[in-house]
C-alpha cells in the first residue's frame, strides 16, 4: 500500500542515521590498514619514508581543509578516515623493522 511508504522511508532513514557510526568505524579501520600497507611498501624505497608519509598526510589534510583533531563525537559520527593527527602520529611512529618485528602486509 502506498500509504505505508512514508513510514518505510522514515524507518530506512533512521536505520541509516544510526548505522553511520558503525560503517564509519569500519571504514576508518580499513583506511588505517591501507596506511600501514602504504608505509610498508615505501619503506626502503623512499629515504626517510616515515617523514615523507607524514608530510603527505599533512598536505592532504591542508588541501581538504580537514580538522586535524576533531572531537571524539565528530570522529565517531562523521569521519570515514582517521583524523589527520592520528595519521601523522602513526606515520611517524610505525617502524616494526627497528624492533625486529615482521611487517603486517609486506613480507621481505
Amino acid at each position: 500500500d502506498w500509504a505505508s511508504l512514508p513510514i518505510l522511508l522514515l524507518l530506512v532513514s533512521l536505520f541509516s542515521f544510526f548505522a553511520f557510526p558503525i560503517t564509519n568505524g569500519f571504514s576508518r579501520y580499513q583506511e588505517h590498514q591501507a596506511d600501514v600497507y602504504g608505509l610498508e611498501v615505501i619503506h626502503g624505497l623512499v629515504p626517510n619514508s616515515q617523514q615523507v608519509a607524514a608530510e603527505a598526510f599533512q598536505v592532504l589534510g591542508e588541501i581538504d581543509l580537514a580538522d586535524p583533531s576533531p572531537s571524539p563525537f565528530i570522529k565517531l559520527w562523521l569521519y570515514s578516515h582517521p583524523p589527520l593527527s592520528e595519521r601523522l602520529a602513526f606515520a611517524l611512529s610505525y617502524d616494526p623493522w627497528s624492533k625486529g618485528q615482521a611487517p603486517e602486509f609486506v613480507k621481505q
